[in-house]
């Protein structure tokens, strides 16, 4: 799960709020909306507490982490990045989007909050797997 986090945070999440700035140095806006599931995440300010499936890919099934210090660097290289990244959104137009699969067109600071909402997606999942890991009931209302 931490490989996925970071792995989708720098070559998905933050590399698409980049490619939206990047847009915006050499092109007009092409943006394409959001999807219906994308709006309801926005305004949502999160994904909703249930299981998502995606279809297996390097992306959402990376290789188990070697060591505790191949994680702990992951999630650095995260942090570092997005402190790097964080003080140019405002500079980059809310017209410029990149497709995201599933929640259609994301703007540069949409692509940027997605990495949080995404970790807390995931922190979701893994208090349900600690919970089935200790024998403890999971509520419902938690996550489905």
């Amino acid at each position: 799960m931490y490989m996925h986090l970071a792995g989708a945070a720098l070559f998905m999440q933050l590399r698409n709020a980049e490619a939206c700035r990047e847009q915006a140095l050499v092109s007009a806006p092409a943006a394409s909306g959001k999807t219906e599931a994308g709006q309801a995440v926005f305004e949502g300010g999160g994904f909703p507490p249930i299981r998502i499936q995606v279809p297996a890919s390097k992306q959402t099934t990376p290789p188990q982490p070697e060591s505790k210090e191949q994680i702990r660097q992951g999630l650095k290289q995260v942090v570092q990045r997005m402190r790097e990244l964080e003080p140019t959104l405002d500079s980059i137009p809310g017209a410029y989007t990149v497709e995201h699969p599933r929640l259609g067109g994301l703007n540069g600071k949409e692509w940027f909050v997605l990495v949080e909402m995404h970790y807390r997606h995931h922190l979701r999942q893994k208090e349900r797997l600690d919970a089935f890991l200790n024998g403890t009931p999971i509520e419902q209302s938690a996550e489905q």
